[in-house]
């Protein structure tokens, strides 16, 4: 009997050491807590004109992946801009872009939220004024170091919304060139038959990216179909 109750006491004991193994160690991917998100362009109180872009400059920050970020004028959604990765970037610099309209006349909030799936941040907002007409504004407007300068001279132009694959074809099974930033502004040379892939032309190097993730300026109709 006695030798029979060593015998139990042993396999409890373990038994229960394999118990504690199996549940020890916290996993390295669980998130500190929601995404954060700030924007950094432009200033609060900046003045525009109907019809005048706004870009706005945000940098989305998340302990998972931020997947996507959104852009608000007096709680409407205006503007949606996704990681390119499915799992999302830790950090995510975006460039969200509205045309404020005669509806926009006077100041407007502007608010920017980030999501990790369908986990939201707080969200950020800053107010700025839309006037009728280029005399009416009051302060002297500053360009923004965060985004670029979009030349009005017709050329055909993508701008790079996130941090964007640059590929040698028009599709993601091509290899990767580099990573272009958010706010790269480059002319584009060419398109796939679908228009879904610009072929652009960065830094004296041809490359191509997935159209999803940029916005299109001047008069992009007449880019040339080329092979990738």
């Amino acid at each position: 009997m006695l030798v029979a109750a060593i015998y139990l006491s042993l396999a409890a004991c373990n038994l229960q050491d394999r118990t504690i193994e199996s549940t020890g160690g916290e996993p390295t991917d669980r998130p500190s807590g929601p995404p954060t998100i700030q924007i950094a362009s432009p200033n609060d109180g900046a003045e525009y004109v109907i019809g005048e872009e706004i870009l706005v400059s945000v940098q989305a920050v998340d302990s998972i992946g931020v997947t996507r970020v959104q852009l608000f004028v007096d709680n409407q959604i205006v503007r949606t801009v996704s990681s390119e990765s499915l799992q999302g970037d830790l950090e995510l610099p975006a460039i969200l872009n509205y045309v404020p309209q005669r509806a926009d006349l006077g100041a407007i909030t502007l608010r920017a939220l980030a999501y990790r799936g369908a986990v939201v941040s707080e969200p950020d907002e800053i107010t700025v004024v839309v006037r009728e007409s280029p005399a009416q504004v009051i302060a002297t407007p500053i360009q923004q170091s965060h985004v670029p300068f979009i030349p009005n001279d017709g050329v055909c132009r993508a701008l790079v919304n996130v941090g964007l694959n640059f590929r040698t074809g028009p599709s993601t099974g091509f290899q990767i060139i580099t990573v272009l930033s958010s706010g790269t502004l480059a002319p584009v040379t060419g398109r796939n038959s679908e228009h879904s892939w610009w072929r652009l032309n960065v830094d004296n190097r041809a490359g191509w990216v997935s159209g999803d993730f940029t916005t299109e300026y001047g008069d992009c109709s007449r880019a040339p179909v080329v092979a990738g």
